[in-house]
């Protein structure tokens, strides 16, 4: 579980420190605050041996098309956009474990002569060419350094990893512009039902819907495979049919019960959710977490957001473990800093009338 998160130099964050984190993590704040550049730091942490590491985030964020250049895939995770910068993000977790990670670009001129001679005339061919990497290394104060090299060429992007091991904690990421296709929730829930354990999901479920009485990973003739539901009215029906909130929930809580111990990261977790049952999506999401020993780190612009969670969060050791987290620039605007709540500071300002968004 992690406890705090330091991350330096990465997109719009400079030394910027994120304490006090509990197992239920909300965060608020201005438009362009970089409430969404945390949760990428936090992925980018421990989805370190993906090749697609930095694209699948501009992926997220709509970005269809990158020239394959430094200063269009690389430069931009980079603070300002300058690649002479080094990234670095620490977390710390329960146990006082400490683990950080270096991100370095580096520039290199590769010369390759190679040697002719068909008919006894020696000759050489000068080959010149440029190599564009991010160097990772990962450093902790009782394991072995781990080195990774993110390499860009013609092809595309290689990932080298030199004595570098996963992490033991796995992550899921929900983006807020980009919705999981209806397959991937299908294959989710179909591996969740051999286990035995789709019955979970359907109980969390009818607490936003109480007519639904069965869910079936169905393949079509397509071989696409979709979520169905039985809500009583003689024949099932695609899920998403049911609305976007389902919808929603649906993944999210995909995301927490096959991801036990693990750390869930969702981007505007408002989306799509009526405001008027948000206090129950905070009801099921506390509760998936604390049974699954998963900890939620989500995004908000949504002050009914703020205060759903205060009264969806009813269980006691729920709301001890609740924080949140108001990121905001400093007057200057030079740095964005986070200032935490607890449960009972965030239900005491709302109460209050106080902004706290």
């Amino acid at each position: 579980m992690i406890k705090s998160v330091k991350i330096n130099n990465f997109k719009g964050l400079q030394n910027f420190a994120l304490k006090d984190v509990g197992r239920i993590n909300l965060l608020g704040g201005k438009n362009n605050a970089g409430k969404t550049s945390i949760l990428e730091a936090i992925f980018l942490f421990y989805d370190r041996l993906n090749p697609n590491m930095i694209m699948r985030q501009y992926s997220w964020r709509g970005v269809g098309e990158l020239a394959l250049k430094p200063e269009t895939v690389f430069a931009p995770i980079f603070k300002d956009y300058t690649l002479s910068n080094e990234i670095t993000i620490e977390v710390l977790d329960q146990k006082s474990f400490t683990e950080t990670m270096y991100i370095n670009y580096k520039d290199e001129v590769n010369k390759v002569i190679s040697v002719k001679s068909n008919d006894g005339q020696i000759r050489t061919d000068d080959n010149v060419s440029a190599s564009h990497s991010l160097n990772i290394k990962i450093k902790s104060s009782n394991l072995k350094e781990q080195k990774i090299v993110l390499r860009l060429n013609n092809a595309g992007i290689e990932l080298e990893a030199i004595e570098a091991r996963p992490s033991d904690i796995s992550a899921n990421f929900l983006a807020a512009k980009a919705h999981p296709h209806p397959s991937e929730n299908a294959v989710r829930f179909g591996e969740l039902d051999i286990k035995g354990q789709s019955d979970v999901i359907i109980d969390f479920l009818k607490i936003i819907e109480p007519r639904l009485k069965s869910l079936s990973s169905i393949t079509l003739s397509n071989n696409i495979s979709m979520i169905y539901g039985d809500i009583g009215i003689g024949t099932k029906i695609p899920l998403s049919y049911m609305g976007d909130g389902i919808s929603r929930l649906l993944t999210i809580l995909l995301a927490i019960v096959s991801n036990k111990n693990g750390v869930v990261l969702i981007d505007e977790i408002e989306n799509g959710i009526h405001y008027s049952i948000l206090d129950k999506l905070w009801e099921v999401i506390s509760t998936a977490a604390k049974e699954y020993n998963c900890q939620i780190f989500a995004t908000t612009h949504s002050y009914e957001c703020l205060s759903a969670s205060i009264k969806g969060i009813s269980d006691s050791e729920c709301k001890h473990d609740f924080r949140y987290h108001r990121v905001e620039r400093t007057k200057q605007a030079s740095e964005i800093v986070s200032n935490t709540f607890n449960y009972e500071e965030l239900e005491s300002a709302i109460d209050s009338g106080w902004e706290v968004r």
